[in-house]
């Protein structure tokens, strides 16, 4: 068994879900793999790059998985690690140390109920409306299927329904015969899936996108106009967002069932086009929606990275992750929409 991007990947979850010595040798003998052929020095990716590879040569990574699926059952990208399809996550540009601005003490004040986390009920309702706009994005590469999460929104002043995500999930109009949007891909009231509907790219309409190093922003349009206003759209307005505001996250991580991280996600950073954030989500979410407690677009997910040691826990690992300012990005299509 070659070393394979799936191997990577799974080098990338296990880092993140068992960051320490201790875990990391109790799940390797656990899959009947000696510790003693693991080079334990170095970080949690090097340590498990060593374990996965030792487990590769043994035909063992199917069993260092199962074994670690009895503590995270639900956990998407374990069990795609099982699956026969090899699919890419559409991980975003990587945060690196030079680009996170650590968080003070202040907002780990916040975060350990320093402040009021108490909300309206009707909450609840609005952020399922805000829901419906989300999609899953599938793109068919050969054996591979890339995946990302978008959604339909329109800005004030413009009345016409586009869709955004992120330029480094679609970054190609040659992709676009390949692509479905997919909609309803979620769980019902009673834990049922939903019929999911698949909508393809208007290849004749708009195209607005700004690279990486910028705004990391795709915008477009889908055919059947018509039926795509059942899921509604976010509004694109804009707003402002500060330093340890809450916000929450729709998204589809690892091109599995549509989820939302809820508890406790707070900016830490907000500067020029940059919204930065810790949180409980998942690789695989680029493109996703960012909401503050209002359920107004904030930002545009795009990047996110594993907490550094040295950085404090609060009980559980908090991901570093960054948006793209919805202002910008408003600023952006306002500015290509006129030229057209």
């Amino acid at each position: 068994m070659d070393w394979t991007p799936r191997l990577t990947q799974l080098n990338d979850v296990l880092a993140d879900l068992v960051p320490h010595q201790e875990g990391i040798t109790r799940y390797i003998q656990g899959a009947g793999i000696k510790p003693q052929m693991i080079n334990f020095n170095g970080n949690a990716l090097d340590i498990w790059s060593s374990a996965i590879d030792e487990a590769r040569k043994l035909n063992k990574v199917d069993n260092l998985i199962e074994t670690i699926l009895v503590k995270y059952p639900d956990n998407p990208f374990l069990k795609s690690a099982l699956s026969e399809k090899e699919i890419n996550y559409s991980l975003g540009p990587k945060l690196d140390d030079s680009k996170w601005e650590q968080p003070d003490e202040e907002t780990f004040e916040v975060l350990t109920m320093g402040m009021s986390t108490l909300l309206p009920i009707n909450f609840l309702a609005r952020g399922i409306i805000s829901s419906q706009s989300v999609a899953k994005i599938e793109i068919k590469q050969g054996s591979v299927i890339e995946v990302g999460t978008g959604f339909l929104f329109k800005t004030e002043g413009i009345d016409e329904l586009f869709f955004m995500t992120n330029f480094h999930v679609i970054n190609d109009k040659k992709k676009f015969e390949k692509t479905r949007i997919i909609f309803d891909f979620e769980e019902d009231i009673n834990g049922n899936t939903k019929n999911s509907k698949n909508f393809k790219i208007d290849s004749d309409g708009p195209w607005y996108t700004s690279p990486e190093k910028e705004l990391d922003v795709s915008i477009f349009k889908l055919i059947a106009a018509e039926e795509l206003n059942h899921y509604g759209h976010i509004p694109l307005k804009k707003i402002d967002v500060a330093k340890n505001d809450f916000v929450n996250i729709i998204q589809h991580p690892g091109g599995q069932l549509k989820q939302i991280a809820l508890y406790h996600n707070i900016v830490t950073h907000v500067k020029d086009n940059i919204v930065q954030y810790l949180t409980d989500t998942m690789r695989g979410s680029s493109g996703a929606p960012v909401f503050n407690s209002n359920w107004e677009l904030v930002a545009l997910h795009h990047s996110g990275g594993v907490r550094k040691d040295g950085e404090p826990t609060l009980n559980e690992t908090k991901y570093r992750n960054e948006g793209i300012h919805i202002n910008k990005i408003l600023d952006f299509l306002i500015a290509n929409h006129k030229k057209n």
